[in-house]
């Protein structure tokens, strides 16, 4: 069924996209400011890392201009070329989380001293985590979009089951992406190397054992998040109407 701009929530999306733009301003903004004795900026990774955290949500933009369309073969298409394209960026977003360990690589600590008494520890520290803060928005802001038009079509349950399967998704994707190196184009371009690096996975018992509860910790910090703000949607839907 073709959806229209008030059933897909525009305008409000598009408030919400301006703010967690203005955000990301912000976050640039401070980390680019950083810079350490010799003059380099640590944190210039992070522009890279950014942009990647915000493809699910302008893959998530075209998912709802493709529902707009008149049904028929070329949005069947469309729609399972971007949802394909926001699932394998998806875990970018939260893997914004695993960046805060860079501001104990780039930050002189000094475990002999209260180290947390200083400033400029905090400084870096506050702005690693807005930025943290702001990835896991982003990929509860584009999958909630996507688990609102799955409740529609087939139901609360396959609802949820969508949004939970898709939040363990990510949180294995965050642990290959970090420990293992993965990157989201592997997928396509280095397909062996994928079934390479999950053979060994299952068979290293110590890999799998720090992989499963990485990924049960990550699920629970990402869908905790995601579960708040779902209420916290649900309750401004019912004080509206």
């Amino acid at each position: 069924m073709r959806r229209t701009k008030s059933e897909l929530h525009y305008p409000a999306k598009w408030y919400v996209v301006l703010v967690l733009a203005l955000v990301t301003a912000v976050c640039l903004k401070n980390l680019y400011d950083f810079q350490l004795n010799s003059g380099r900026r640590p944190y210039l990774f992070i522009f890279w890392n950014m942009f990647l955290a915000w493809l699910p949500v302008g893959f998530m933009l075209l998912i709802d201009w493709t529902l707009q369309l008149s049904p028929g073969r070329f949005r069947r298409l469309m729609l399972a070329g971007f949802g394909l394209l926001w699932l394998g960026f998806y875990p970018n977003a939260a893997y914004l989380v695993t960046d805060l360990l860079h501001v104990f690589v780039n930050y002189p600590v000094d475990t002999s001293s209260r180290f947390w008494l200083a400033v400029p520890f905090w400084d870096h520290l506050l702005a690693m985590l807005l930025t943290a803060v702001l990835g896991l928005l982003l990929g509860s802001f584009s999958l909630l979009s996507i688990h609102e038009e799955i409740r529609r079509r087939f139901g609360a349950l396959l609802g949820w089951l969508f949004a939970g399967l898709m939040l363990c998704l990510g949180s294995f994707g965050i642990y290959m992406g970090r420990f293992v190196r993965w990157n989201t184009w592997d997928l396509w371009e280095n397909p062996r190397m994928i079934r390479r690096d999950l053979l060994d996975l299952v068979n290293d018992a110590g890999q799998r054992s720090f992989a499963a509860d990485f990924c049960l910790k990550m699920f629970m910090l990402t869908a905790g998040f995601y579960i708040i703000l779902y209420f916290i949607g649900s309750m401004q839907a019912v004080r509206r109407e």
